[in-house]
């Protein structure tokens, strides 16, 4: 997924495509994944979470291998809808494979969320790490295609895995078969209860906790992708830093962030302060991402993007990490009988967060530069999220504990009644 930020907008601009237009590029991505986690929300169960998972890598194969075709096409408009389309069906997989992934850790670690997502997303900061590396290594030993060439065997091969060693995955190992049976249970303790029963994504956009956690983690990802489109290219104008390199210093946000999930995975208790704290950090840093003269009255250097750069990486741990227990926890408040359906739920209100970062992060990113250059378009993304702090306020100091005193009123009215 993070390959094509140190050398794609280049390619791109040969062809005469401009900087807000790749923007949309990369947002066709987060498009088909957000519309994908959705619907994946709803439809995924224990017995097709694998097929599922095994057609989302196949199909981001696919993606990266349309994106290196691209190369032998000079028309403006074949590289225009060949890449998105490509993005729109590497989009879709990605949610294929991480909503169903997502979904089984509340269920099946109940106790151990955190420590379990701390895992994963340590897998995730080494993807986004080595990605531009290995991108950078392979775009110099073989040119624009192999690294699209590359990973899209890579895909192939991991799909075949998961297919050869589909019985084993299917047969945990002792301690996880107590929960996989435990998991089973509750399925079909849910289904006596009300078989009929859905939880509705209308009703729970009147549940502000969860309206604010879904607004904040998109906030979080449009920390990162709103320089997708951009940041190479501004490494190579305002610092001279050639495009097989700039992968080097892109990949420093993702080990940073790497570094932030082990402190992460060990808090147990003031999720939302934690959340709220890197939120704020995150937002005063863009505002020394070029740096903006006008707010901190620095001239740009290297030293003070890459800080800012890396910093953001560890501070943005916060709320990234947490948003998904911390959703599930709340849908358990609401929805105690139906905990498969919350774990379904969160995550695909998790994932469809990280969709909207990664879809509206690179359009305002390659709109904004567009209009007002790179510094001052990271001050304005810095104003975005220090707005988003104020409304996270109402939340952090009493709403939840409000809305628990006015659920509990209700329930004991509906008791004297019967």
């Amino acid at each position: 997924m993070s390959i094509i930020a140190p050398f794609y907008p280049q390619f791109a601009k040969s062809r005469e495509i401009s900087e807000d237009i790749i923007g949309i590029i990369f947002a066709a991505h987060p498009l088909g994944q957000f519309i994908s986690s959705l619907i994946l929300g709803k439809v995924i169960t224990h017995e097709n979470r694998q097929k599922i998972m095994v057609i989302g890598i196949s199909q981001q194969g696919l993606g990266l291998l349309m994106f290196g075709f691209l190369y032998y096409f000079e028309s403006y408009w074949i590289v225009l809808i060949g890449s998105f389309v490509a993005r729109l069906i590497g989009g879709i997989g990605a949610s294929m494979f991480m909503t169903p992934f997502y979904a089984f850790i509340p269920q099946l670690f109940p106790k151990q969320i955190e420590e379990k997502i701390a895992i994963a997303e340590v897998s995730t900061s080494i993807g986004f790490l080595a990605g531009p590396i290995l991108g950078s290594a392979l775009y110099q030993l073989g040119g624009f295609i192999l690294p699209f060439f590359f990973f899209a065997f890579c895909s192939f091969g991991l799909a075949m895995l998961l297919i050869i060693f589909s019985k084993s995955l299917d047969v945990p190992e002792v301690d996880l078969s107590q929960s996989v049976i435990l998991h089973q249970s509750i399925q079909n303790q849910e289904s006596i209860i009300d078989a009929d029963f859905s939880i509705s994504y209308l009703k729970l956009l009147s549940n502000y906790p969860v309206v604010i956690s879904f607004v904040t983690n998109t906030l979080t990802l449009s920390l990162w992708t709103f320089y997708n489109p951009t940041i190479a290219i501004y490494l190579l104008e305002q610092y001279d830093i050639q495009e097989e390199y700039s992968g080097y210093w892109i990949s420093i946000n993702a080990a940073t962030f790497g570094a932030s999930t082990f402190f992460i995975s060990r808090i147990k208790s003031h999720k939302k302060f934690f959340m709220y704290f890197g939120l704020v950090i995150s937002g005063l840093l863009q505002f020394y991402m070029g740096p903006d003269y006008s707010f901190t009255n620095l001239n740009p250097r290297l030293l003070y993007t890459i800080l800012a750069w890396s910093t953001v990486g560890f501070t943005a741990g916060f709320p990234y990490v947490l948003t998904l227990p911390q959703i599930n926890q709340i849908l358990i408040k609401d929805y105690a009988k139906y905990p498969t359906q919350c774990a379904n739920i969160a995550s695909a209100i998790f994932n469809a967060s990280l969709a909207g970062g990664e879809l509206f992060g690179p359009i305002l990113g390659g709109y904004l530069t567009k209009w007002y250059g790179f510094q001052r378009s990271a001050s304005l993304l810095g104003f975005a999220v220090l707005i988003c702090c104020v409304c996270y306020i109402p939340y952090l100091f009493y709403l939840d504990e409000k809305l628990a005193r006015i659920k509990a009123k209700k329930l004991k009215q509906v008791g004297i009644k019967e």
